[in-house]
Protein backbone atom coordinates (compact mmCIF):
# COMPACT_ATOMS: atom_id res chain seq x y z
CA UNK A 1 0.00 0.00 0.00
CA UNK A 2 1.38 3.44 -1.12
CA UNK A 3 1.53 5.93 2.12
CA UNK A 4 0.01 9.37 0.67
CA UNK A 5 -0.47 12.21 3.12
CA UNK A 6 -3.58 13.34 1.75
CA UNK A 7 -6.91 10.53 1.11
CA UNK A 8 -9.96 11.99 -0.69
CA UNK A 9 -13.01 10.35 -0.38
CA UNK A 10 -15.53 11.22 -2.73
CA UNK A 11 -16.78 11.57 -6.53
CA UNK A 12 -14.69 11.50 -9.62
CA UNK A 13 -16.45 12.22 -13.20
CA UNK A 14 -16.40 13.20 -17.13
CA UNK A 15 -17.47 16.45 -17.54
CA UNK A 16 -18.37 17.26 -21.35
CA UNK A 17 -17.94 21.00 -21.33
CA UNK A 18 -19.64 23.44 -23.87
CA UNK A 19 -18.89 26.86 -24.79
CA UNK A 20 -21.81 28.83 -25.85
CA UNK A 21 -22.50 32.41 -26.44
CA UNK A 22 -25.00 32.56 -23.78
CA UNK A 23 -27.76 31.05 -22.17
CA UNK A 24 -30.74 29.95 -23.95
CA UNK A 25 -34.33 30.36 -22.78
CA UNK A 26 -36.83 27.14 -22.10
CA UNK A 27 -37.32 25.41 -25.82
CA UNK A 28 -34.24 27.33 -27.60
CA UNK A 29 -31.23 26.29 -29.73
CA UNK A 30 -27.93 27.41 -30.27
CA UNK A 31 -24.67 26.64 -31.59
CA UNK A 32 -22.22 25.59 -29.45
CA UNK A 33 -18.50 27.71 -29.75
CA UNK A 34 -16.87 24.35 -28.66
CA UNK A 35 -17.37 21.26 -27.07
CA UNK A 36 -14.40 18.98 -25.23
CA UNK A 37 -14.76 16.28 -22.72
CA UNK A 38 -12.41 16.34 -19.37
CA UNK A 39 -11.91 14.25 -15.91
CA UNK A 40 -13.92 16.15 -13.28
CA UNK A 41 -15.26 15.94 -9.96
CA UNK A 42 -15.04 17.73 -6.84
CA UNK A 43 -12.79 15.39 -5.19
CA UNK A 44 -10.93 14.21 -8.08
CA UNK A 45 -10.55 17.60 -8.48
CA UNK A 46 -8.74 18.59 -5.65
CA UNK A 47 -6.53 15.82 -5.45
CA UNK A 48 -5.33 16.33 -9.14
CA UNK A 49 -4.26 19.87 -8.15
CA UNK A 50 -2.69 18.37 -4.80
CA UNK A 51 -0.47 16.25 -6.66
CA UNK A 52 0.06 18.90 -8.92
CA UNK A 53 1.89 20.95 -6.35
CA UNK A 54 3.84 17.75 -5.33
CA UNK A 55 1.48 16.96 -2.75
CA UNK A 56 1.13 12.76 -2.08
CA UNK A 57 -2.60 11.60 -2.37
CA UNK A 58 -4.57 8.98 -2.97
CA UNK A 59 -8.70 8.93 -4.25
CA UNK A 60 -11.01 6.42 -2.91
CA UNK A 61 -14.13 6.09 -4.85
CA UNK A 62 -15.69 4.12 -7.53
CA UNK A 63 -15.91 4.49 -11.57
CA UNK A 64 -18.31 2.30 -13.64
CA UNK A 65 -17.11 -0.92 -15.37
CA UNK A 66 -17.06 1.33 -18.90
CA UNK A 67 -14.38 2.79 -21.28
CA UNK A 68 -15.43 6.84 -18.56
CA UNK A 69 -14.14 4.93 -15.58
CA UNK A 70 -10.78 3.59 -17.54
CA UNK A 71 -10.27 7.09 -19.05
CA UNK A 72 -10.47 8.54 -15.55
CA UNK A 73 -8.57 6.12 -13.72
CA UNK A 74 -5.69 6.50 -16.72
CA UNK A 75 -5.71 10.25 -16.27
CA UNK A 76 -5.22 10.10 -12.30
CA UNK A 77 -2.39 7.64 -12.60
CA UNK A 78 -0.84 9.99 -15.38
CA UNK A 79 -1.60 12.96 -12.42
CA UNK A 80 0.30 11.32 -9.73
CA UNK A 81 -2.72 10.56 -7.89
CA UNK A 82 -2.55 7.09 -5.89
CA UNK A 83 -5.62 4.48 -7.55
CA UNK A 84 -4.67 1.90 -5.51
CA UNK A 85 -8.56 2.03 -3.56
CA UNK A 86 -11.04 3.19 -6.63
CA UNK A 87 -13.20 0.18 -6.95
CA UNK A 88 -15.01 0.03 -10.65
CA UNK A 89 -18.33 -1.00 -10.07
CA UNK A 90 -19.81 -3.87 -12.52
CA UNK A 91 -23.02 -3.33 -14.12
CA UNK A 92 -22.79 0.46 -12.71
CA UNK A 93 -22.23 3.97 -15.11
CA UNK A 94 -19.14 6.03 -14.53
CA UNK A 95 -21.15 9.99 -13.88
CA UNK A 96 -21.00 11.89 -16.75
CA UNK A 97 -21.65 15.84 -15.76
CA UNK A 98 -22.99 18.38 -18.30
CA UNK A 99 -21.32 21.59 -18.58
CA UNK A 100 -22.32 24.75 -20.08
CA UNK A 101 -19.66 27.71 -20.26
CA UNK A 102 -20.67 31.50 -21.51
CA UNK A 103 -18.60 34.20 -20.91
CA UNK A 104 -16.62 32.34 -17.99
CA UNK A 105 -19.97 31.75 -16.29
CA UNK A 106 -20.97 28.32 -15.95
CA UNK A 107 -23.97 25.76 -15.32
CA UNK A 108 -23.43 22.46 -14.28
CA UNK A 109 -25.75 19.22 -14.73
CA UNK A 110 -24.97 16.87 -12.35
CA UNK A 111 -25.20 12.72 -13.34
CA UNK A 112 -27.23 10.51 -11.32
CA UNK A 113 -25.23 7.93 -11.36
CA UNK A 114 -22.57 10.09 -8.90
CA UNK A 115 -25.19 8.84 -6.35
CA UNK A 116 -24.97 5.24 -7.33
CA UNK A 117 -21.74 4.27 -8.47
CA UNK A 118 -19.92 4.39 -5.44
CA UNK A 119 -17.95 2.26 -2.79
CA UNK A 120 -19.45 0.65 0.21
CA UNK A 121 -18.56 1.93 3.59
CA UNK A 122 -17.42 -1.69 5.09
CA UNK A 123 -15.39 -1.15 1.75
CA UNK A 124 -13.06 1.12 3.34
CA UNK A 125 -9.23 0.36 4.01
CA UNK A 126 -8.88 1.71 7.52
CA UNK A 127 -5.12 1.67 7.67
CA UNK A 128 -5.19 3.99 4.16
CA UNK A 129 -6.71 6.75 6.24
CA UNK A 130 -4.84 6.04 9.43
CA UNK A 131 -1.61 6.71 7.80
CA UNK A 132 -2.47 9.91 6.52
CA UNK A 133 -2.13 13.04 7.34
CA UNK A 134 -5.82 14.75 5.94
CA UNK A 135 -9.08 13.02 4.81
CA UNK A 136 -10.72 15.25 2.93
CA UNK A 137 -14.54 14.76 1.50
CA UNK A 138 -17.66 16.51 0.18
CA UNK A 139 -20.43 14.46 2.01
CA UNK A 140 -21.77 13.25 -1.25
CA UNK A 141 -22.17 9.41 -0.08
CA UNK A 142 -23.09 10.34 3.83
CA UNK A 143 -23.09 6.78 5.26
CA UNK A 144 -19.39 6.46 3.57
CA UNK A 145 -18.06 9.20 5.17
CA UNK A 146 -19.58 8.77 8.14
CA UNK A 147 -17.60 5.73 8.70
CA UNK A 148 -13.81 7.53 7.09
CA UNK A 149 -14.71 10.66 9.60
CA UNK A 150 -15.43 7.62 12.21
CA UNK A 151 -11.84 6.06 11.67
CA UNK A 152 -9.98 9.66 11.04
CA UNK A 153 -11.39 10.87 14.38
CA UNK A 154 -10.08 7.73 16.14
CA UNK A 155 -6.62 8.00 14.60
CA UNK A 156 -6.33 11.68 15.28
CA UNK A 157 -5.96 12.25 11.49
CA UNK A 158 -7.04 15.93 10.65
CA UNK A 159 -10.90 16.33 8.60
CA UNK A 160 -11.54 18.92 6.09
CA UNK A 161 -14.88 19.45 4.66
CA UNK A 162 -15.84 20.86 1.23
CA UNK A 163 -19.90 21.89 1.42
CA UNK A 164 -21.42 22.63 -1.68
CA UNK A 165 -24.78 24.11 -2.13
CA UNK A 166 -26.52 21.01 -3.31
CA UNK A 167 -25.23 18.84 -0.20
CA UNK A 168 -25.69 21.83 1.83
CA UNK A 169 -29.41 21.67 0.96
CA UNK A 170 -30.10 18.46 3.09
CA UNK A 171 -29.84 20.76 6.20
CA UNK A 172 -28.03 21.46 9.35
CA UNK A 173 -30.14 18.82 11.21
CA UNK A 174 -28.66 15.80 8.48
CA UNK A 175 -24.97 17.20 8.20
CA UNK A 176 -24.35 18.15 11.63
CA UNK A 177 -22.76 15.01 12.76
CA UNK A 178 -20.10 15.01 10.20
CA UNK A 179 -19.85 19.02 10.00
CA UNK A 180 -19.14 18.96 13.69
CA UNK A 181 -16.35 16.25 13.55
CA UNK A 182 -14.47 18.79 10.64
CA UNK A 183 -10.96 20.47 11.44
CA UNK A 184 -11.67 22.78 8.78
CA UNK A 185 -14.72 23.44 6.65
CA UNK A 186 -14.32 25.40 3.16
CA UNK A 187 -17.64 25.95 1.84
CA UNK A 188 -18.14 27.98 -1.67
CA UNK A 189 -20.77 30.81 -0.46
CA UNK A 190 -23.95 29.81 -1.46
CA UNK A 191 -23.10 26.77 0.61
CA UNK A 192 -22.15 28.46 3.60
CA UNK A 193 -25.58 30.53 3.54
CA UNK A 194 -27.89 27.63 2.95
CA UNK A 195 -26.61 25.30 5.62
CA UNK A 196 -26.96 28.64 8.10
CA UNK A 197 -29.89 30.75 6.41
CA UNK A 198 -27.81 33.78 6.16
CA UNK A 199 -27.57 36.32 3.53
CA UNK A 200 -24.13 36.79 3.96
CA UNK A 201 -20.59 34.90 3.99
CA UNK A 202 -19.32 36.52 6.91
CA UNK A 203 -22.94 35.68 8.96
CA UNK A 204 -23.09 32.19 8.02
CA UNK A 205 -19.29 31.51 9.20
CA UNK A 206 -19.84 32.91 12.23
CA UNK A 207 -22.81 30.89 12.48
CA UNK A 208 -20.82 27.48 11.63
CA UNK A 209 -18.08 28.62 13.93
CA UNK A 210 -20.28 29.23 17.23
CA UNK A 211 -21.54 25.92 16.02
CA UNK A 212 -17.98 24.66 16.93
CA UNK A 213 -16.08 23.88 13.86
CA UNK A 214 -12.81 25.54 14.72
CA UNK A 215 -12.08 26.91 11.55
CA UNK A 216 -14.07 28.10 7.99
CA UNK A 217 -13.06 29.01 5.46
CA UNK A 218 -15.54 30.31 2.56
CA UNK A 219 -14.28 30.75 -1.21
CA UNK A 220 -15.90 33.50 -3.03
CA UNK A 221 -15.11 33.24 -6.49
CA UNK A 222 -13.26 36.32 -7.72
CA UNK A 223 -13.98 37.93 -4.58
CA UNK A 224 -11.13 35.68 -3.12
CA UNK A 225 -11.84 33.53 0.28
CA UNK A 226 -12.62 34.48 3.90
CA UNK A 227 -11.15 33.42 7.18
CA UNK A 228 -13.34 32.83 10.14
CA UNK A 229 -12.45 31.30 13.65
CA UNK A 230 -12.79 32.23 16.92
CA UNK A 231 -10.39 34.77 16.81
CA UNK A 232 -10.69 37.01 14.12
CA UNK A 233 -12.74 37.49 10.62
CA UNK A 234 -10.76 38.18 7.41
CA UNK A 235 -11.06 38.48 3.70
CA UNK A 236 -8.62 37.23 1.44
CA UNK A 237 -8.50 38.93 -1.77
CA UNK A 238 -7.72 37.09 -5.03
CA UNK A 239 -5.71 38.35 -7.86
CA UNK A 240 -6.48 40.29 -10.59
CA UNK A 241 -7.18 38.16 -13.73
CA UNK A 242 -8.37 40.00 -16.84
CA UNK A 243 -9.45 36.86 -19.20
CA UNK A 244 -11.47 34.88 -17.61
CA UNK A 245 -12.02 31.47 -19.62
CA UNK A 246 -13.48 28.85 -17.12
CA UNK A 247 -14.42 28.76 -13.12
CA UNK A 248 -14.75 25.16 -13.29
CA UNK A 249 -12.61 23.42 -10.62
CA UNK A 250 -11.49 27.05 -9.10
CA UNK A 251 -12.55 26.38 -5.78
CA UNK A 252 -11.49 22.89 -6.15
CA UNK A 253 -8.05 24.13 -7.05
CA UNK A 254 -8.07 26.79 -3.99
CA UNK A 255 -8.78 24.07 -2.04
CA UNK A 256 -6.19 21.62 -3.05
CA UNK A 257 -3.90 24.24 -2.64
CA UNK A 258 -4.80 25.55 0.23
CA UNK A 259 -4.86 22.61 1.91
CA UNK A 260 -1.19 21.26 0.90
CA UNK A 261 -0.09 24.71 2.34
CA UNK A 262 -1.69 24.39 5.26
CA UNK A 263 -1.86 20.98 7.07
CA UNK A 264 1.62 19.82 4.71
CA UNK A 265 3.62 22.69 4.99
CA UNK A 266 2.37 23.98 8.11
CA UNK A 267 2.18 27.87 6.61
CA UNK A 268 -0.10 30.07 8.67
CA UNK A 269 -3.94 30.22 7.12
CA UNK A 270 -3.10 33.47 5.36
CA UNK A 271 -0.46 32.58 3.12
CA UNK A 272 -2.24 29.29 2.66
CA UNK A 273 -4.94 30.97 1.35
CA UNK A 274 -2.54 32.94 -1.17
CA UNK A 275 -1.30 30.43 -2.26
CA UNK A 276 -4.75 28.97 -2.96
CA UNK A 277 -6.05 32.05 -4.53
CA UNK A 278 -3.42 32.32 -6.51
CA UNK A 279 -3.93 28.53 -7.85
CA UNK A 280 -7.39 29.12 -8.84
CA UNK A 281 -6.29 32.43 -10.89
CA UNK A 282 -4.34 30.86 -12.77
CA UNK A 283 -6.89 27.68 -13.31
CA UNK A 284 -9.38 29.96 -14.52
CA UNK A 285 -7.45 31.03 -17.24
CA UNK A 286 -7.99 27.94 -19.06
CA UNK A 287 -11.27 25.60 -20.31
CA UNK A 288 -11.94 22.35 -17.87
CA UNK A 289 -11.26 21.75 -14.51
CA UNK A 290 -8.07 20.41 -14.42
CA UNK A 291 -6.30 22.17 -17.44
CA UNK A 292 -5.27 25.52 -15.66
CA UNK A 293 -4.40 23.59 -12.49
CA UNK A 294 -0.77 24.68 -11.98
CA UNK A 295 2.86 22.95 -11.42
CA UNK A 296 4.81 24.86 -8.17
CA UNK A 297 6.72 26.14 -10.74
CA UNK A 298 4.38 28.52 -12.23
CA UNK A 299 2.57 29.31 -9.01
CA UNK A 300 5.70 30.35 -7.38
CA UNK A 301 6.26 32.53 -10.69
CA UNK A 302 2.73 34.10 -10.66
CA UNK A 303 3.15 35.09 -6.93
CA UNK A 304 6.47 36.79 -7.37
CA UNK A 305 4.73 38.76 -10.19
CA UNK A 306 2.03 39.29 -8.52
CA UNK A 307 1.87 39.57 -4.55
CA UNK A 308 5.09 41.41 -2.88
CA UNK A 309 3.78 40.40 0.47
CA UNK A 310 3.67 36.67 0.33
CA UNK A 311 7.27 35.66 -0.15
Amino acid sequence: MKHVDIVGLGEVVLDWVAEIPYFPKPDGKIDALSENYFSGGVTANYLVAVARLGGLCGFIGAVGDDSYGDFLVDDFVKEKVDTTFIVKKPNKKTPVNFIFIAKGEKSIIQSPHMQTTKIDANCLNESYIVESKLLHTTMIHQEVTEKAIEIAKRNNVKISIDLESQIAQRGWQNLKNILLNADILIPNKEGAKSITNSDSPEKAANILVKKGIPIVIITLGSKGALITTNDFQKRIPTYDIKHIIDTTGAGDTFNGAFSLAYWIKGWDLEKACKYGNAAASLKIQKLGARSGMPKEKELVEFLKKNDDTFL
